[in-house]
This record gives C-alpha cells, structure tokens and sequence, in this order.
C-alpha cells in the first residue's frame, strides 16, 4: 500500500495510474509524469527511458503492477518506474473514499434538510437534491485538488455543514436555513459537470455551462414546480449559489452580496484548502516540510516535529 512506503529502495505495488503525460527530456526523448493510486493514498512517479511507442502504451485508468526505485524528491516520495505490468482490477477498487460511510453521511445531510424551518427553503432544497440524489453521494467534489475521489461531494458539503451550523450558532443574526440550504446545493450538479464518479472528466455541459449555472437552473425548475419562483427564499437561494466561487473571475457570475452567502465562499475555501494541506502533508515526515502545492500559491507547508 502506498501509506505503508517508508523507505527508499525498490518496491512492487498494485496501483491505478490517475494521470500520464507524456513530456520529453532536453535531448527531446519521451517520458511519462505519472501519478498512481491506491485506496490509500496518492504517488508521484517518472518513467524514463521510453521509446515514442512504449509512451502511448499506459494512459490513465489502467491497473498495473508498478516496480521501480522509491526515493525521495522535493519532500515527497517519487517512484522511479523501471516496468508496469497491467494486471485485472476495477478501478474503483484503488480510489480513496469518504472518511465516512455514504449511509452516515446520506442520512446526516438529510437530517439537516429536515431541520430546516423555512418551508419554500427546505422544500426546494430537498426537492433539489432529489434530482440528484443517487449521483450526489457517489460523484467527486472537484476532477482533481480537493475531495477528489467517489463520495467527496457529499463528503465535502457535509464537512461544510457542520461547520455552518457551528458559525451560526456563533453568530445568531445568520440565517441558519439559508447557509444550511446553500451549502448543500452549491455543488450538486458536479454530477451533471463531471463524468463519472472514478477518473472523472469534464462533460461538454460542464465545459460549456458550468455547475454553478446548472445549479440554479435546478433550482429555477423546482421553484417552478412548486410555485415559488418568484419568492425571496428562492431568489437568495440562487444567489447563494451564483456567488459561491467569490470572484468572476473564478466563475461567479455575481459577487457574495449577503452575509450567508459571504460566509458560503469562506467555507468552500476553506474546506477545499484544509484538504488540500493535510494531503501534502500525509506523505512527509515529522519535521519537515511538503511539496509545493501550485493550487495554493506553490507554498510548501511544514509538518510539526511532535506529529505521529
């Protein structure tokens, strides 16, 4: 298991390859930045010495036995691949999954839709999610970064929920209903923007609309449904939504502009990042630092010396 690699020299594991591009050396020979995968954790790797034709033969999604050399390169473990065998498997067999249960966590995200007092809110909300429901708990939060892996939608939403209920309670002028309601619809049609829950890409209505548009179009169909369309509830529903990457230029169409969908954006940062740091750091030893992490301004973050 890539958890267990601990000590440089030659190892065998299976894996699943997450990612080969083909790059080439100053003298323009072909090679091949891997990154493999099991349900333990991720590895950098690096095949070497390929011709033209050995660099078309292993492309994402294969499962092989990787054996090469274990070293370690800028902070984190790489392996240096001496052959792939492709052996039998299912992919879904080599991705992590949800720190949780999908029925623990089913059942907390809709324990949170039930103790939502506004009716047009919670009404629209669970009528929302029921659109979605079978991909909401399967598909990934992002094709790659954060929550990358089957269940981290759900995983991601409910990581941000708990921590909404925890903001409101802080600040009670909040709108619990709402910051509730936006955290659990503001992701949803990933399902819709991504292609499949294991080595997702992006589908052409991902590409040319974008989850968030998706979303609110959601949104507007079960408003409609339910006539409620031209509610308050709905329209800040929508807005929560609209805003909840922060900027345009990150893909909001509109800019957070009350203070639920503020603290929306806060969470979703937050949230994404703290993944993010904790997956750098997984792999470096107590005391030192981790790579650099290009999603978060190519910063090295340093792993405490009294760490276990």
């Amino acid at each position: 298991m890539i958890q267990d690699l601990n000590t440089e020299g030659k190892v065998t594991l299976p894996v699943l390859i997450t990612k080969a591009d083909i790059g080439r050396t100053n003298k323009n020979a072909p090679y091949l930045s891997m990154t493999l995968e099991d349900k333990t954790g991720v590895l950098d790797a690096k095949y070497w010495n390929l011709t033209e034709e050995q660099v078309k033969d292993w492309k994402a999604g294969m499962i092989v036995e990787a054996t090469g050399d274990l070293m370690r390169y800028r902070n984190a473990w790489q392996l240096r691949v001496r052959s792939l065998k492709e052996i039998e498997g299912s992919p879904a067999d080599y991705v992590r999954s949800a720190p949780e249960s999908r029925e623990n966590i089913q059942k907390e995200i809709y324990a949170l839709i039930d103790a939502i007092q506004n009716p047009i809110i919670k009404d629209v909300t669970r009528e929302t999610i029921e659109m979605k429901k079978e991909d909401y708990f399967l598909y990934p939060a992002a094709v790659r970064n954060h929550h990358n892996y089957p269940g981290g939608l759900a995983w991601h939403t409910l990581s941000m929920a708990r921590l909404g209920k925890l903001i409101a309670r802080q600040y009670e002028w909040l709108d619990e209903d709402l910051l509730i309601a936006g955290i659990l619809l503001h992701d949803l049609a990933k399902t819709e923007e991504y292609s499949a829950p294991v080595l997702p890409e992006y589908t052409p209505k991902g590409n040319l609309i974008g989850h968030i548009s998706m979303v609110s179009n959601l949104i507007d169909r079960v408003a409609v449904a339910l006539d409620v369309e031209e509610s308050e509830e709905v329209m800040l529903l929508k807005h929560m939504v609209l805003s909840h990457h922060g900027k345009k230029e990150f893909g909001s169409p509109v800019l957070p502009m009350t203070p639920e969908a503020e603290v929306l954006t806060l969470l979703d940062n937050l949230d994404s990042r703290l993944y993010m740091i904790h997956e750098s750091l997984e792999s470096v030893e107590p005391g030192t630092f981790g790579p650099k992490n290009f999603a978060l301004d190519g910063r090295m973050f340093y792993r405490k010396s009294w760490d276990k």
